[in-house]
């Protein structure tokens, strides 16, 4: 949590820097072309507007009556604690992207996305794993258990908005930026992303 309040801090800076080269651009020299500042949005790739922390327990593979549990029998309970980051990848901006008249501002992010989705090893566990006589011991159950977990950890933030919380924080932060800079009619337009 930590790490993602300094990204977020690291960010508006660079936001900042690149709304004072806008309102450089606007207030001294009354240019409108925007290249340099959508160039300086892009350099900062992603911007992470929304997290999301998420538990889900994992029942998965095979058991059957006790005699093919006892040989055959090959499940895990696994309980899995991760994350789930969304936000704008500020790469695929242009110069379409940002419009500059006067004290009018007028940005198109691009949509917002899933930007990362983890699992915290270290919070992360088997709970119960019964394994079968004739099982073989390469069997990559635990390896599935965990893909399925991040899925659906990525699923339960989908579920959850971490989309829309993404664009509501995107358009909160960059507006209070804009204020800042002397903007005074801003337009802030997110197209809505999809999972």
């Amino acid at each position: 949590m930590k790490r993602l309040k300094l990204l977020i801090i690291y960010i508006a800076i660079g936001i900042l820097a690149v709304l004072a080269i806008i309102s450089f651009y606007n207030h001294e020299n009354n240019k409108k072309d925007t290249t340099a500042v959508v160039l300086e949005m892009r350099a900062l790739n992603r911007w992470e507007t929304a997290s999301f922390t998420i538990e889900k327990v994992i029942d998965t593979g095979n058991s059957g009556n006790i005699f093919q549990q006892f040989l055959f029998g090959n499940r895990i309970l696994l309980i899995a604690h991760g994350e789930v980051i969304g936000g704008f990848d500020l790469s695929t901006l242009s110069t379409n992207n940002v419009k500059i008249h006067n004290s009018s501002i007028a940005v198109t992010l691009p949509s917002p996305q899933i930007l990362l989705t983890t699992l915290d090893n270290s919070k992360t566990q088997v709970y119960d794993r019964q394994k079968g006589l004739l099982v073989p011991s390469s069997n990559d159950l635990e390896s599935q258990a965990l893909l399925t977990a991040q899925n659906q950890i990525k699923g339960a933030a989908c579920a959850d908005g971490i989309l829309t919380n993404a664009s509501e924080n995107a358009k909160k932060q960059l507006t209070s930026i804009l204020k800042t800079l002397g903007y005074s009619d801003i337009t802030i337009t997110i197209p809505q992303g999809k999972c």
